[in-house]
């Protein structure tokens, strides 16, 4: 083919036109370095104290049958009639009975009482002595009470105190002319067996009340991980700190108190934990104020790599524009990682600005960093204070100043969020069916609680994963009802 001369000058215009062109549009390219990828050491979950409360009581009835079995048949006999011309037994001849009322125990013991007694007579030294020997018997009641209280090493500490009455008449006997009243010689005996009665049931109420049994029982058994979920290998821990008892209080033939312990609870997931037992009792503190409230700290964890493909849905492929369609941004790919406490998304992007006939292009990579944050409202991981690495913004004021000033950033951080929402409801799910079920901690030990709230603790960056923290609110309960 030829080409006509006559063409040339059109040919040479357009070329121009095509250079002028070419040099109203530049190309820049993004290559900043990549933040250090390191994570601060995990921070060691502190969750809040909680209370397990653990009601313990005793049916008066048990304490009872107890006591009437020790304290059976004669209780004092003295035969001897030498001194004081007096021999008495005492003996039980009914029940003991029991009453409580706030932390007193009311003791009734119905006594017998047999006496005999012996007059004698000399008329003169050397006349034979005359004597004669009457008894008689008759009832009478003893009444005590006994005040309870705790010590710091958990043993019960009773104080006990009584008393006895005579009935419509105080007991005498007749002897020949003579009428004698057996309550001056029957009360100091009966008052020093009054000692050594309340002794013994101060004894046997203190045998009888094993605090302590019961309280080291549940403290060893409650610091054994619980398994809540098989699929998940998910455990429930339980690291109690200190011991506080309630006043004992009687009710409906009971006595009973509260026993709470103070407790730092959280759930794990992936493994049995490891776990070393505290097998020694804090002091005793006797609290008249003690809540159940528990607080249990639930971990909903996001690995980078899932993080990373959740953003890819939202994000990869998706254009975005400002300026009236002026300026653009197009994201090509993106990675999640971590350094120090926030969160690093590095996106591979291309974008382009326009200003008259002119329009400027970037191509590569950004790096973005911001902290992460439980948001309760969505039940999500997002982000706040979103903002280009130092290394990143260097570069973008270089080379493409335009990408600095829209609002890319704000809109990079309202499409950041992870949602967590299934994780925190079947952990809620999974601690409160084990609150639910009959199976027990222990063959004496039952749970039972409710989980009433969640509220969001702090958010957590290992090296491998983001760890949202809340704590599952509500009430724990441990019931001994086997002794």
């Amino acid at each position: 083919m030829k080409l006509s001369i006559t063409g040339l000058p059109l040919l040479r215009c357009m070329m121009g036109l095509l250079l002028v062109l070419q040099a109203c549009t530049s190309s820049s390219s993004l290559t900043p370095a990549a933040p250090v990828q390191e994570v601060q050491a995990t921070p060691v979950f502190q969750p809040k104290l909680s209370t397990i409360n653990i009601p313990v009581s005793f049916r008066l009835a048990m304490l009872e049958d107890r006591l009437n079995q020790e304290f059976a048949g004669v209780l004092y006999k003295d035969e001897d009639l030498t001194g004081d011309n007096i021999a008495v037994t005492v003996s039980k001849t009914g029940r003991l009975s029991m009453q409580a009322e706030g932390n007193k125990i009311f003791f009734t013991v119905p006594l017998h009482i047999y006496a005999k007694g012996r007059w004698m007579w000399e008329a003169c030294k050397i006349c034979p002595t005359i004597q004669k020997t009457e008894d008689t018997e008759f009832d009478l009641v003893v009444k005590s009470e006994s005040l309870l209280s705790f010590t710091e090493d958990y043993r019960v500490k009773t104080l006990t105190t009584g008393n006895f009455e005579w009935g419509n008449a105080k007991p005498y006997l007749t002897l020949g002319p003579l009428k004698i009243g057996l309550a001056r010689f029957i009360e100091p005996q009966m008052r020093k067996q009054m000692a050594t009665l309340t002794a013994r049931l101060d004894t046997e109420i203190q045998n009888r009340l094993l605090l302590k049994d019961y309280v080291q029982q549940a403290w060893l058994q409650l610091q054994k991980p619980i398994p809540i979920d098989k699929k998940l290998d998910a455990w429930l821990t339980i690291t109690p700190q200190d011991i506080r008892v309630s006043p004992l209080a009687a009710r409906n033939g009971e006595l009973t108190l509260q026993i709470g312990l103070n407790s730092y609870l959280q759930t794990v997931t992936n493994g049995k934990p490891n776990f070393i037992i505290n097998p020694t009792l804090p002091k005793l503190i006797t609290d008249s104020r003690m809540g159940n409230e528990i607080q249990i700290g639930l971990a909903s964890e996001i690995s980078y790599a899932h993080a990373t493909e959740l953003l890819k849905e939202q994000l990869v492929g998706k254009r975005f524009t400002f300026s009236a369609g002026k300026d653009e941004v197009l994201v090509h790919d993106l990675a999640l990682s971590a350094s120090g406490d926030k969160l690093v998304l590095m996106l591979d992007v291309t974008g382009k600005t326009k200003a008259g006939f002119f329009t400027k292009n970037i191509a590569g990579k950004i790096f973005l960093k911001a902290i992460p944050y439980y948001d309760a409202t969505t039940t999500s991981i997002k982000v706040r204070d979103v903002d280009y690495d130092l290394n990143t913004k260097d570069r973008i004021l270089q080379t493409a100043s335009w990408l600095a000033k829209n609002k890319f950033v704000e809109s990079i951080q309202s499409e950041i969020s992870f949602p967590v929402k299934t994780q925190l409801d079947n952990a809620r799910s999974l601690i409160q069916k084990t609150l639910d079920q009959p199976e027990r901690l222990h063959e004496s030990v039952l749970l039972k609680g409710q989980i009433t709230e969640i509220v969001p603790d702090a958010i957590y960056l290992t090296p491998t994963s983001i760890k949202a923290v809340v704590n599952a609110k509500g009430s724990l309960t441990a019931f001994i009802d086997k002794i």
